[in-house]
């Protein structure tokens, strides 16, 4: 009841919701203004610049990489999934400059340092334990990447940019939170954010797994797959997000009224309408999959057995 009072404060009163928090935890409730640790101070390569980007941040990718690891599961995406973040921080840096970094901290600190490193040390843990990996992208037993499940079907296909879409929102979300909501960088509230989402992404990914496993199949007639925790994620980041928005006025450093530069609006925009494009042609096209194969109409199993 008073967690529900909060968020109602917060919802309608700004001010009054940010002042409890500072309230509850004095350390809250100061500004992330460019006075704090910034990245693209002075890029110039040096030791001294370089260690002195080694803080909490570099910590933090190292634990939520690991972590992270557990959850999604597969080589493929994990390392697609890292590198398209500073593609992220790349493309909303002019709206929130807590984003700018020079361009060996992408490579060096954050890439080769700390991703690469925590997600090949936990898929090495979930191999030596025996954990099963999530063949989300359906390339077991595929001789080249163009036989990849993903490219053929338009649900497994879609359960992939879902998932991609919801992480990168996620992923958005924890540092616009901190610079909205004025939490501070160095703060338990962004690591006790991520082991909340660590808990529930793992049951929600095993259930996106499952789904993506049986469509197609006859299991899938006679197995119901979950959703209430997909639901539950989807639910929390959008929560997150509508709070990110709301409060995005007169909070830290963040510029609002910051023009998207054409060199970001046209390559997003072109990658959506592509993405868009090419499900369309996998759920329209002769032969489509189908959620049980054996009740597909006559014509279509003989166009797929053609």
């Amino acid at each position: 009841m008073y967690f529900c009072f909060i968020i109602t404060l917060l919802n309608h009163h700004p001010k009054y919701g940010r002042e409890l928090l500072s309230f509850l935890d004095p350390k809250m409730g100061v500004p992330v203004t460019k006075g704090m640790h910034t990245y693209d101070d002075d890029c110039e390569l040096t030791w001294a610049n370089f260690t002195d980007n080694l803080d909490h941040y570099y910590l933090i990718h190292w634990v939520d990489w690991f972590m992270v690891s557990f959850m999604i599961r597969n080589f493929y995406i994990l390392h697609f999934q890292h590198i398209f973040d500073e593609v992220l921080e790349l493309s909303w840096q002019h709206i929130l400059p807590h984003f700018r970094e020079c361009w060996w901290d992408h490579i060096f600190c954050d890439i080769l340092l700390s991703n690469i490193p925590a997600i090949t040390l936990s898929l090495w843990v979930q191999k030596r334990y025996g954990l099963i990996s999530y063949d989300f992208l359906g390339s077991e037993g595929k001789k080249s990447f163009w036989e990849w499940d993903f490219l053929h079907c338009h649900r497994k296909f879609g359960i992939n940019i879902y998932i991609f879409f919801l992480f990168k929102l996620c992923f958005l979300n924890g540092f616009f939170l901190n610079n909205n909501l004025l939490i501070p960088p160095v703060h338990a509230f962004p690591p006790m954010r991520l082991f909340v989402w660590f808990g529930i992404g793992s049951i929600a990914f095993r259930e996106g797994y499952e789904d993506f496993r049986t469509w197609n199949t006859v299991e899938r007639k006679f197995n119901v797959v979950e959703g209430r925790y997909r639901w539950l994620a989807i639910s929390m980041i959008i929560t997150e997000a509508m709070l990110c928005y709301k409060y995005r006025e007169g909070t830290g450093h963040i510029q609002d009224d910051a023009v998207t530069p054409l060199y970001i609006s046209i390559p997003w925009t072109a990658t959506a309408v592509g993405t868009f494009g090419y499900w369309l042609y996998l759920r329209f096209k002769p032969g489509h999959t189908v959620k049980y194969p054996e009740d597909a109409p006559s014509s279509m199993k003989k166009v797929k057995n053609h």
